[in-house]
Order: structure tokens, then C-alpha cells, then sequence
């Protein structure tokens, strides 16, 4: 059974970088770690001590090199203790799709093919004839022959963290949970408006009460694609999903305010496999059926969440 990873707790005194949704985008994501200085452009973690790199989720799919992306980032986690310094890789939704559906969730394997799934399969060194009229359970061996670390090394990303007063989560805060929900429910990977285009605003609102006496009072989150790094809630929320602006960006946090974040951005390229032509109406369909479909298959492959 994959063990439960509990929320991060990154020290206050540590300088925080943060990215999110960088889908396979290997080579982008080297030069903005590099330019940083939190990596040699390569496999090297660099950076000064009491250094920490967040990476809300959603590593696999869409882009050239989902396989390749998470073995780099896995690779500067283990490095980064070393020198003082941590990265923290947090799970997005399309990292639950690739752990589900190649669990033989029906849903949630229908998900994962949908939204680019098959551009992790290609990256695995798959073809088309290995997904095609196959059946779950043999496309499941086929990549985990191909790339036996991808799925244990995605079982290992956290729910969460959080950085003084900023939480890192990947849809963002679920208005009405507490926190022992808020860990263990998927809701927290799929929220999109429900979120940041509240009317309630974050965190002063009764909807974010549990967040506010938690001392978590501003967001640092992507999932729903922007044109650039975006504010919401007064400053208090910064989405870094721009693939829309068809860049991945880095952000360098400063003091108490995400409007003096220092951002930088490198171009993707393009995608491995383009997501099916869903509507708008059905992407909100989807959002709102999986997280119960995810959370009934987690309680079945993890067990229940046990509070400390």
C-alpha cells in the first residue's frame, strides 16, 4: 500500500522559489533553474543554503518529457539536503490521472488519456501500439517496464506545504474544510473558481476561517491556465500556470507580499500530445465528478488519513 506523505513545513527563514503545472517541459525548466541559480542546467542542485524550490504539481503530461522532468526533479530533491537547501514536489491533478488511471480506474483513466496522458507514455519510450486497443493493465506493465521509477516517485508527492504564512497547494484552498479535509480530499487538486474567483475574499472571509487561524493567509497555486502569473484576493493568491501564455515561470518570493515575487519565464515547447477537444462545459463536469472518484480510490490504495 503507497504510505500517506504528510503536508511540508518549509523554515521561515528559508528563500522560497515556486512553479507549477511544468507538464514535461524538461529543457524550459532547466534554464529558469539555472538562471536562478538553484541548478547547473542540468542534473546539479546549486543552489545556496536554506534554499527551498516548490513545485505545485501537474509535472506529467502534455509536454515533451514528462519521464525525464520527474526524474530531474526527484533527482535535485534527494540533492538538495545535502547543501541545506529542499525541493518540494506537490501532487497536481494530472499526477493523480496517471496513478489512477493506470490503476485501472475507468474515470479516471479516461481523464488522463484526455488531457495528454499518452505524452507521459511517449516519454516512458512507448508508441501508439502500446496504449491502442490495450487494455489498462498491460499499458500499466508496459510503462512501468519502461520506467520503473515514475509511479513510486509520484506516489511520494505531498499534499501540500507551507512558507511562513503562504500555502502551496495546486487548485487552491477548499472553502469550508478544515484541514485534515482539505489533506485528504482531491477537491483540493480540481478547484478552480470555487477559489480564486470567489466572492468571499481570502483569507478574511468566514469560507476561510480554518486557513486564517492556521495562519495561512496567502496562496501560492496554478491548475487553471493563465496568461501570466496572475493576483487574486487583494494579492493574497498568485497562480503560476501560464501555459496559456505558452511559458513556465519561476517566481522568487519576497517578504510579505506576492506582488514583489521576482518572475521569470522560458517559452514550452510544444505539445507531445494535444489534450481531446473537450468544452468548456465538460472540463466543469469533469472537475466536479472526479475528485469523489479519486477519493474513494485513494481510500481503497492508501486507507484512511490518520491525524497525528
Amino acid at each position: 500500500m503507497p504510505s500517506r506523505i504528510a503536508p511540508i513545513a518549509i523554515p521561515d527563514d528559508f528563500t522560497v522559489f515556486a512553479a507549477s503545472d511544468l507538464h514535461g517541459q524538461l529543457a524550459s525548466v532547466d534554464r529558469l533553474l539555472a538562471r536562478a541559480g538553484l541548478s547547473d542546467g542540468g542534473g546539479t542542485w546549486t543552489a545556496p543554503p536554506r534554499t527551498a524550490l516548490v513545485v505545485t504539481g501537474d509535472l506529467v503530461d502534455r509536454g515533451p518529457d514528462s519521464v525525464g522532468l520527474v526524474r530531474r526533479l526527484a533527482s535535485l530533491r534527494e540533492q538538495a539536503p545535502r547543501t541545506g537547501g529542499m525541493v518540494v514536489l506537490l501532487e497536481g491533478n494530472h499526477e493523480v490521472q496517471l496513478l489512477g488511471g493506470l490503476d485501472a480506474v475507468p474515470d479516471i483513466f479516461r481523464a488522463f488519456m484526455a488531457f495528454g496522458g499518452a505524452a507521459t507514455l511517449l516519454s516512458a519510450g512507448m508508441t501508439g501500439a502500446d496504449w491502442h486497443d490495450a487494455g489498462t493493465r498491460d499499458i500499466a506493465a508496459r510503462f512501468d517496464a519502461a520506467a520503473p521509477d515514475v509511479r513510486p516517485t509520484a506516489w511520494s508527492f505531498a499534499p501540500y506545504a507551507r512558507w511562513r504564512d503562504v500555502l502551496f497547494v495546486h487548485g487552491g484552498p477548499v472553502p469550508g474544510q478544515d484541514l485534515t479535509a482539505f489533506e485528504g480530499s482531491a477537491q483540493r487538486l480540481w478547484i478552480r473558481q470555487g477559489f480564486f474567483a470567489a466572492d468571499d475574499p481570502f483569507p478574511t472571509a468566514t469560507a476561510w476561517s480554518v486557513y486564517r487561524r492556521a495562519r495561512l493567509e496567502r496562496v501560492v497555486f496554478g491548475h487553471t491556465p493563465v496568461e501570466a502569473p496572475t493576483l487574486f484576493h487583494g494579492n493574497r493568491a498568485l497562480n503560476l500556470d501560464t501555459w496559456r501564455g505558452q511559458t513556465v515561470s519561476l517566481a522568487r518570493l519576497a517578504g510579505d507580499r506576492l506582488d514583489d515575487a521576482v518572475l521569470d519565464e522560458e517559452p514550452v515547447q510544444p505539445r507531445a500530445i494535444a489534450d481531446a477537444p473537450i468544452a468548456p462545459e465538460e472540463i466543469a463536469r469533469i472537475d466536479a465528478a472526479l475528485p469523489p472518484v479519486v477519493d474513494a480510490w485513494w481510500l481503497r490504495a492508501r486507507g484512511p488519513l490518520r491525524c497525528s
